[in-house]
């Protein structure tokens, strides 16, 4: 049995990346650190046989830079791929823990990805949107909830799975992609993501604000862009569940709002929202 792990760099704090490798490197059989920065950081990371580290010199998204490393752990032939990030440091014995409870569950459950609780590394709480429940399940020896989707960070997903499903969608870029893949992998093929409540790694999501009642995350105005538009370009997807599409819509509309009202880059988000609504309806 052997393991993948993917991490895409994008300007990377060196001092947590390099944790971050010191924690997964005894876990995983190889780490392929996919680089979307305009600067080659291979000098400052720290040496092993098992790091492969490739420089793009530019940003292509997080989908590309995934589907690289994918497609090398596909052609030598690896059984499992872990996705990692550049913030997280994950605990000792996190992979060994999700590849036994993927090892119990897998004859009873067909499972496209399972993965730890992701902690709030501010306030100590978990991340677990009760709208993204399927149902919780008990037996003996394990607890863990079926999920319409998990965040990619530490999820553990058998290579054979994206022969089936596919590989990530580079056109989304960067927002929503671990979401779509999961919903895929559950309308087209019948497979469930797992999360296993017993797991954790600490987590930052970002910042976010209370406004008008309603919790909304703050993005820099590029990123706004890419999470306008790919919201009305995945609405229109069957497969995309219908309450992510009325939820994040009212989302929307309250952002543009607060944007438009309180930020101090209002002509830039602005801007981007226009642009990214015009593109997620005249675009495929």
């Amino acid at each position: 049995m052997t393991i993948g792990a993917i991490i895409v760099l994008y300007n990377p704090n060196i001092q947590l990346i390099n944790e971050a490798l010191k924690n997964l490197l005894p876990q995983v059989d190889c780490a392929y650190l996919i680089d979307n920065s305009e600067t080659d950081y291979y000098n400052y990371i720290i040496k092993s046989e098992k790091i492969k580290y490739k420089p793009l010199y530019k940003n292509i998204g997080i989908a590309a830079a995934q589907n690289i490393g994918i497609k090398y752990f596909i052609e030598q032939k690896f059984d499992f791929i872990l996705f990692s990030d550049q913030d997280s440091v994950s605990p000792n014995g996190l992979v060994k823990k999700l590849y036994d409870t993927y090892l119990h569950l897998k004859d009873k459950i067909n499972i496209s990805a399972i993965g730890p609780m992701p902690i709030n590394r501010k306030s100590g709480k978990p991340y677990l949107n009760k709208q993204y429940i399927i149902t919780k399940e008990k037996n003996e020896e394990y607890e863990y909830y079926k999920m319409h989707s998990i965040i990619s960070s530490y999820s553990l997903i058998p290579i054979k799975n994206f022969n089936t499903v596919g590989l990530m969608e580079e056109h989304l870029f960067i927002d929503f992609v671990d979401q779509e893949w999961c919903w895929r992998a559950h309308y087209f093929n019948n497979m469930t993501c797992i999360l296993v409540p017993d797991i954790t790694i600490t987590h930052e999501l970002g910042i976010s604000k209370k406004f008008l009642g309603k919790r909304i995350s703050i993005s820099s105005p590029f990123r706004i862009y890419f999470q306008t538009r790919n919201l009305l370009w995945l609405r229109k997807r069957d497969y995309v569940p219908l309450y992510w599409k009325k939820t994040n819509i009212k989302k929307l509309i309250y952002k543009i709002i607060y944007y438009s009202l309180f930020s101090n880059k209002r002509k830039a988000y602005i801007k981007n929202i226009f642009n990214g609504i015009l593109d997620g309806l005249t675009q495929k």
